[in-house]
Parts: C-alpha cells; sequence; structure tokens
C-alpha cells in the first residue's frame, strides 16, 4: 500500500471518526440544542433573509449582529437542503468539525507524521482544551479554527498554491481576527522564491476577487465594510479606558486559563517549522492579544474563553513538529504530562456546556414561551441576550448592547465607553426610554453584574418582576432569566434618527420629555407588515 493511498485511507478514517462523535453527542442531549444565545442570531439572522424584513428588530439588516458572513452563507446553503433550521445549524458545525480535524491530519502530515501520528493529533483536536464544546456551540468558533488549520496546511505545502490566496481572501469574513493570518500568510506567499511574478500576481487577484463579494454584501446590506459586533461589544463593556491595573488583570486570568487548559502542549509552539510560518503565527497571536488587551481585555473571557481557540491548530500543529524533530523525545514527554491536564480542560468546556443547556438555555426559552402566551398586545422587551427571543419570540425587541439594535451603540459611545462603564445605567435608561420599551428581559447574571434593574431604578424607573424562568433543578439563581415590567420616568434624552439601510442612529441633542407615554422613536422607514398586525 502506497503512503498516498494510505493517507486517504487515514483521511477517511478521520472524517468517519469525527462524524460519530457529533452524531453520538446530537443522540446524547436530544438534538440540535445549542449553549449560547449568540447562536440563535445567526438563527434570526438566516430568518431574516429569507422573509426579507425582520419581524423582532424594526428596520435592521440581517447582516446587523453578524460577525461571520461566511458561517451565514454556509448556513443559508444547507438549509436549502435541510428543512430544520436548528438542524441545519448543528450539521454547520458538524462539518466545520470535520474539515478542522482533515485539516489538522494534512497540516501534521506535511511536516512528516506517519498517517497514524496525524490521524491521533487531528482527533485528538477535538478533545484538546475541551475543543469538542466550542465547536458545539452554533458559532463560527469552529470554522475559524478550521481555516486556521488549513491556513497553516497550505502554507507548509511543498509547493504553495492559489488554495492558499483563496483562503486568505475569505479569512477575514470568517472572523475579523483572522485578518492577521491572512496577511501574514499572503507576505510569505509573495516572498516566496519558488513562485514566478506571474504565479504572485494570480495569487493577489484571486485573494481579492474572493474578498469582493463579501465587502459588497456587507455594503449593501448595512451601509459598511465591516461587521458592527467588535465595535457595539467595545462601546458596552467600555474597557478601552480602563486602568491599567483591571486591563491586566482581565487578560491575565484569560490566558491563565488557557496556558492550565493547554498545558504543557502549548511550549510545542516553540518548534514549529518553517521559520517563517513560525514567525507570522507568533506575531499574529501577540497582535492579537495586544490587540484585546488595548481596546476589549474583557472579550478575551466570553463564551468560554471561545476566541482564544483559533490558537488551537497552532498548538498542536507545533506538537505535529515536535514530533519530526531533535525534540521528538522532549515532545512525547510533554505528551504523557499532558494526560493529565486534558480531563481537567475537557471537564470545565464539559460542565459549561452543560450548565448552559439545562439552566440558562432552557430558562430563557420557557420565559419566550411566557411571553408569547400572555403577552398578545406584543409589547416592545429591552433584552441584552438578543437571539433566542428574536428567533422564537413574537414581540417587537430592542436590543441594549446594540448588536441587533444599531441606535443603541450610540448612546453607550456617548456614555458608556468614555466614562469606562459609569454612565452605563444611564445609557441603558436613555434606550428604553427613546424605543419606549415596556418589558426588560434580563440574565440574573447580567443583571447583578451591569445593575440592570437597580440601575433603571435609579434612573427615576419603576421596574417589577412579573415572571422568573423554569430551568432544571439546581440551577444557579445567577443562570436564570427574569421578565421586568418597566414604568417610564422623565428625564433628558438625546434626539436621533435612525437610517434605513444600517439602523444607525444619529444625535441631535437632547429634548425634555413631560409626556412619556406618548413618546415614539422617529424612524426613517415604514413598519413592515406583520402576521397578527
Amino acid at each position: 500500500m502506497g503512503p498516498t493511498l494510505k493517507g486517504q485511507w487515514t483521511a477517511a478514517a478521520c472524517v468517519f471518526g469525527a462524524a460519530a462523535i457529533f452524531a453520538i453527542v446530537y443522540w446524547a442531549v436530544g438534538g440540535a440544542v445549542f449553549p449560547t444565545d449568540d447562536a440563535f442570531i445567526n438563527l434570526h439572522n438566516a430568518q431574516v433573509i429569507h422573509d426579507g424584513y425582520d419581524q423582532k428588530y424594526l428596520g435592521v439588516p440581517a447582516l446587523v449582529g453578524a460577525t461571520s458572513g461566511v458561517h451565514l452563507a454556509l448556513l443559508l446553503v444547507i438549509e436549502k437542503v435541510v428543512s430544520s433550521d436548528t438542524i441545519a445549524l448543528y450539521l454547520l458545525g458538524a462539518f466545520c468539525g470535520v474539515v478542522y480535524v482533515l485539516g489538522l491530519l494534512f497540516a501534521s502530515m506535511n511536516v512528516g507524521c506517519s498517517p497514524l501520528e496525524a490521524a491521533l493529533i487531528a482527533i485528538g483536536g477535538l478533545i484538546f482544551a475541551g475543543t469538542l464544546f466550542q465547536l458545539l456551540n452554533g458559532m463560527d468558533t469552529g470554522l475559524s479554527m478550521a481555516a486556521v488549520a488549513w491556513n497553516i496546511k497550505l502554507l507548509t505545502d511543498k509547493r504553495r498554491t492559489l488554495w492558499l490566496s483563496l483562503l486568505c481572501g475569505i479569512m477575514p469574513f470568517i472572523r475579523p481576527e483572522l485578518s492577521l493570518f491572512s496577511a501574514g500568510s499572503m507576505f510569505i506567499l509573495l516572498l516566496d522564491n519558488d513562485r514566478t511574478s506571474h504565479f504572485k500576481i494570480a495569487a493577489c487577484v484571486t485573494s481579492i476577487l474572493c474578498t469582493v463579494p463579501f465587502l459588497v454584501w456587507y455594503w449593501v446590506d448595512t451601509g459598511s465594510l465591516v461587521p458592527n459586533t467588535v465595535g457595539a461589544k467595545t462601546y458596552f463593556f467600555a474597557d478601552r479606558y480602563a486602568d491599567l491595573p483591571s486591563k491586566l488583570l482581565f487578560v491575565s486570568l484569560a490566558m491563565a486559563r488557557a496556558a492550565v487548559a493547554s498545558f504543557p502542549l502549548f511550549l510545542c509552539a516553540r518548534f514549529i517549522r518553517p521559520r517563517s510560518a513560525g514567525i507570522m503565527l507568533a506575531v499574529s497571536a501577540i497582535t492579537f492579544i495586544g490587540l484585546y488587551f488595548w481596546k476589549f481585555p474583557s472579550g478575551l473571557s466570553h463564551n468560554g474563553s471561545r476566541y482564544l481557540y483559533i490558537f488551537v491548530p497552532v498548538i498542536l500543529f507545533g506538537v505535529a513538529c515536535g514530533l519530526t524533530s531533535a525534540a521528538r523525545t522532549k515532545t512525547l514527554r510533554l505528551i504523557g504530562i499532558s494526560a493529565f491536564f486534558l480531563p481537567l480542560a475537557f471537564g470545565w468546556q464539559l460542565s459549561d456546556y452543560w450548565t448552559h443547556i439545562t439552566g440558562n438555555q432552557k430558562s430563557l426559552c420557557d420565559v419566550v414561551r411566557w411571553i408569547n402566551q400572555n403577552l398578545p398586545d406584543r409589547p416592545t422587551i429591552l433584552v441584552h441576550d438578543a437571539g433566542y427571543v428574536a428567533y422564537a419570540g413574537h414581540v417587537p425587541l430592542v436590543d441594549l448592547v446594540g448588536l441587533k439594535t444599531p441606535a443603541a451603540t450610540e448612546f453607550h459611545k456617548r456614555l458608556t465607553y468614555p466614562s469606562v462603564g459609569k454612565l452605563r445605567s444611564k445609557a441603558i435608561a436613555d434606550i428604553a426610554r427613546s424605543f419606549n420599551t415596556e418589558y426588560l428581559l434580563a440574565l440574573e447574571e447580567w443583571n447583578e453584574r451591569f445593575d440592570l434593574v437597580d440601575g433603571l431604578r435609579e434612573e427615576g424607573w419603576r421596574v417589577e418582576e412579573v415572571y422568573a424562568g423554569i430551568a432544571s433543578e439546581n440551577t444557579p439563581a445567577s443562570d436564570v432569566y427574569h421578565l421586568y415590567r418597566l414604568r417610564k420616568a422623565v428625564s433628558t434624552v438625546g434626539q436621533f434618527g435612525i437610517d434605513r439601510r444600517s439602523g444607525r442612529a444619529t444625535l441631535k441633542g437632547t429634548q425634555v420629555l413631560p409626556d412619556l407615554d406618548s413618546l415614539k422613536v422617529e424612524e426613517s422607514f415604514d413598519r413592515p407588515e406583520q402576521a397578527g398586525d
């Protein structure tokens, strides 16, 4: 049996093994369920594209709140052949997982690993640092990891091809931070002495041609060339102007958790070859951490530290390089030690995954069900988790963070961001008042962390709890969603208009509102017809 045929059989075995794991999880958890609310933002965005307009976030385009245009496009493709949208999203996650495993397999074989060693690294990539549960989150994490794995594979091919430039063109639209890998890889490609000038020109053209469709899509749909999600989170969480010790603490805790989860295999990163690839990956990692430290340090810990998982393929590639170098004995020793730490990291992610499915999401589903049954007049509800309630609910919504309601971002940009969060309550109160919201749906953890209820009361609002979501037994109180009725207060707010295409607000000064019961948001778009109106 030749090596090529053996490699093909190994790849087939990896595909079967990875697919079997996702099938077993699907059976074990009882179907296509997701531990994060953000997964349902993806499903809701797909709904908006199918319907042609947004019935929940009135006048807001589908790509607002969509970080990954590529992920959304793939979901739309799968929904063409799968009737259930939740199953389609689960299948997309499984597909990304299989592609990620194949990328690790071929990258490992590129540096000389035997098919068996490469297969163990590839399948082990599902276990390492609890990666499996990041692939099951219904977001773009798995697609990002697959892109990095294939980026490394194509970068280490004996003869680099246009497939590398094609991938570089779409990576920024898988996740914005992958622009670092994209730019670095194109730089290496253009300096490759084994490739002709004609090839390099073709590579640049290929990359640009892959980029243009997504730029046009975002521009036509939102009026912007880049997603709004990072900006909205940056303004709401307001870390940019935090003091240095606080920023250091955020980053240190996130990095310490990542170090424990990947210990000691992250030490294998120093074995990466060729040298150009190692330098590019190191520079990308340092720049990534630096940018988050500068502008959004707390983001590194969000959703199980999911943003850091793009470096998992880098670490595992370092293991492959170590096994095929003079450092093989050291690498084997590190692999042996990792046996004591991998269960810990896997357990963390498993616990987080299960807690969210049986606690947060079950509670949220129950509240949304109650809203649909008990609020037939369809009042406007203020939310911070903007996904499931839009996907399964029937009421108009306002996202107080700004991911799905860009007009809210203007308040945080003006108040929350420069005050390092001290004026967040005023910003939220002004958002609630400006949109004439009648209810607040909040997770208790967010209520405690950001003083949502107390902050509104301090701003003069009357806040009364009307329902608490039912979760599984032993669910912590912080993981339960609560619905509150809001009574407006008289205050001063900014006037704004809303752009029809982008959904952004333009502040025009302030005015006193003596009769807030009659206040309505001025909109420059017509309200679409909705079923049940």
